[in-house]
């Protein structure tokens, strides 16, 4: 049988407190990330927000008692996360504009991008499988399991961005096109955000 991802079920504050010592979630260069499929942790992720978790203070206590090095990964991995529900599995982000927008926002800003894509995308399921098949004699029967998906549905759709983008525009009205154009260089460097 093929694994179901659900969120953790229980309550916001112990949710957040998982979520403040994983390394798992946070840190793509740690042996920890490979314990669970990119899509499980989308799932994860997904249910925080849906609950109405706030990211900032999740990552905020993650990284308070990190070095330098496990914290310079977080945003690398947020970007990740968004580019994964805005562009499919199988997308790569080297050298394309949308990877250059998201890249220019505030950690803010591309905190609320990656909430808002895990709400949109994030969606329960109901899967069934069929069971009794190598029985003899067995009345044949499906079992449904809930299961939690990275939904493809609105891949290619950067509507949030947009939006984010323009309300950064507007609440920055004197800020020049050049030293906007010029903020995703700071992904260049090898430090942390957060």
């Amino acid at each position: 049988m093929e694994k179901f991802f659900k969120p953790y079920d229980c309550d916001l504050r112990e949710y957040e407190a998982r979520l403040a010592s994983s390394r798992e979630i946070w840190d793509d260069f740690s042996h920890e990330w490979s314990y669970s499929p990119f899509d499980e942790k989308i799932v994860i992720l997904g249910g925080f927000a849906l609950k109405g978790g706030n990211f900032k203070r999740a990552i905020e206590r993650y990284a308070e008692e990190r070095a330098e090095t496990y914290r310079s990964r977080i945003h690398w991995v947020i970007f990740a996360y968004i580019w994964r529900m805005m562009m499919g599995k199988e997308s790569q982000f080297e050298n394309k504009p949308t990877a250059d927008r998201i890249k220019r926002l505030e950690m803010d800003e591309l905190l609320r991008l990656l909430s808002e894509e895990l709400k949109m995308c994030v969606k329960r399921t109901t899967e069934f499988v069929y069971e009794n098949r190598y029985k003899p004699n067995s009345t044949p029967g499906f079992k449904t399991y809930e299961s939690w998906i990275v939904s493809d549905e609105y891949k290619y759709n950067d509507t949030i961005l947009d939006t984010i983008e323009r309300e950064h525009w507007r609440a920055f009205p004197d800020e020049s096109f050049s030293s906007y154009l010029n903020k995703s260089k700071r992904w260049e460097r090898n430090y942390c955000f957060f």
